[in-house]
């Protein structure tokens, strides 16, 4: 197995996302931190988001555990972080929080774990592109109201759209994963076996490496990720997201909260 990984930043001065990348103990995953809606910053300047992915990383990377009790225990890790820093956590808008796609890989198996909208995408030995725990984009209500607003020419989107992100933030564990110290998470984790005769690669990806859509309701493309990655790796993909950022400096063609968010990927090739 040959393994490559991506770690970019994006606009702020700190990369909230994490990767691990353990090829002893044959264990994968990307991490996408979200800092809490009240500001919070750790007294050595480590926003929430920060420290919660790298918690996660962590705890994976240390854990004996199978993937599900991992996350499990990465969540309780988060929590005490959180109570520590004396973070009133009555209301999900004051957690902080992180997505995670890990892999674990056996002797001719591999266990999938995503929470969140970090995702993994399996390329087969004949070039289909599936994502077989299915995916979530917990942004698609701002995301439609902001598409609304840009077609109607409206300039301050953002402050329009913070009711709705503050509506999102409290339907973590709810209406979607987050490992923000919620007890609730153990209800959205999803995890599956697959074996690995006919895959050919996995991928794992933070939504900075997301293709940007005019249309938020249109359905990923996984295939067109799949075909980015197999001509030009996991960097050949981040530029097209890059560059196609970048000529949408408004953020009005494609809807998103920032011109560049942090850009996090881990691919597995297998020899077939």
């Amino acid at each position: 197995m040959n393994t490559t990984s991506i770690n970019e930043i994006g606009i702020r001065n700190i990369n909230e996302d994490c990767i691990l990348v353990d090829e002893t103990k044959q264990i994968f995953g990307v991490f996408d931190g979200a800092s809490s809606l009240v500001p919070y910053t750790s007294p050595d300047g480590k926003t929430g988001g920060y420290l919660a992915a790298s918690t996660a990383a962590d705890t994976f990377a240390k854990s004996s555990s199978g993937l599900k009790t991992a996350a499990l225990e990465a969540n309780d890790q988060i929590e005490k972080v959180q109570s520590d820093a004396g973070i009133d956590l009555s209301k999900n808008v004051n957690r902080f929080g992180t997505t995670a796609a890990v892999v674990k890989i056996n002797d001719n198996t591999a266990d999938l774990l995503q929470v969140g909208d970090s995702i993994i995408i399996v390329i087969d030995t004949k070039g289909n592109a599936t994502v077989p725990l299915g995916y979530v984009d917990q942004d698609i209500i701002a995301m439609r109201k902001w598409r609304r607003l840009a077609d109607e020419g409206v300039e301050n989107i953002r402050e329009l759209v913070l009711d709705d992100a503050r509506k999102q933030r409290e339907e973590a564990n709810i209406g979607y994963g987050a490992l923000n110290g919620d007890a609730r998470l153990k209800d959205h984790i999803r995890i599956i076996t697959l074996p690995l005769d006919n895959i050919a690669t996995i991928l794992l990806l933070t939504d900075g490496m997301f293709l940007p859509k005019a249309d938020p309701d249109a359905e990923e493309k996984w295939s067109e990720y799949a075909t980015y990655y197999q001509q030009s790796g996991l960097i050949g993909l981040f530029e097209v997201v890059r560059s196609t950022e970048k000529d949408d400096p408004t953020l009005t063609k494609y809807p998103r909260f920032k011109l560049h968010d942090d850009s996090s990927g881990i691919a597995l090739d297998f020899a077939k």
